[in-house]
Order: structure tokens, then C-alpha cells, then sequence
């Protein structure tokens, strides 16, 4: 399977505030494990992948932002779905200490 590695550019045109918190409402539109298993190991920074910890979508409703948690609780495997196919966009690994300067604790 191609996987589709989102550049932090595109993974913002994705990205349209307010998102919205859908997890505990979210259907499964597309079965996603199949390409998650696909995505290169460097794809995923030496981190390993838990369960899917939330589900956002955009403001538009044209993307879905489903976060898969990691060992790292700061760290997020994005699988990016475009909600017209629906498909799947892209993946994404969303550092939030990197990205907004958090500190470890």
C-alpha cells in the first residue's frame, strides 16, 4: 500500500479551527489499520504506536484528524482522511513539544 507522508505545510491546509472534538462520536468511515501498518518505520520517529486516542474534524468538515496515541504522550501519529471520498489523505507525526515549545515533565 502507498502511503502519503504529509510535510507540516500540507498537514496545515488540513487544519481549519475550530476543530472540532468528534471522539466520542466519530464512525468508522475508512478501516485504517491496514495503512498505518504500510507507513515506513522511519515514517514514525522511533515511536511506538497505542490506540486511536482522539478524532478531530475540521471546520469545513472536509478532513478528519484521526490521532493515534505513542509511547510519547506528546507525540501523535495523524492519519489525515478526506471525508469527500472518503479516503485517506495522508499521515503526519504531530510533535506538540517540538511544535508549540512544550516542556517534558
Amino acid at each position: 500500500m502507498i502511503t502519503n507522508e504529509l510535510t507540516a505545510a500540507d498537514y496545515s491546509q488540513t487544519f481549519q479551527p475550530p476543530m472540532q472534538d468528534v471522539t466520542a462520536t466519530a464512525e468508522q468511515v475508512i478501516d485504517i489499520w491496514p495503512y498505518v501498518g504500510s507507513i515506513p518505520v522511519a515514517g514514525l520517529g522511533g515511536f511506538m504506536l497505542k490506540d486511536v486516542a482522539y478524532v478531530y474534524r475540521n471546520n469545513s468538515n472536509a478532513f478528519e484528524h484521526v490521532l493515534i496515541g505513542t509511547d510519547d504522550k506528546n507525540v501523535f501519529l495523524v492519519i489525515v482522511l478526506s471525508l469527500a471520498g472518503p479516503e485517506i489523505y495522508g499521515y503526519h507525526l504531530l510533535d506538540l513539544v517540538t511544535l508549540y515549545g512544550l516542556t517534558e515533565e
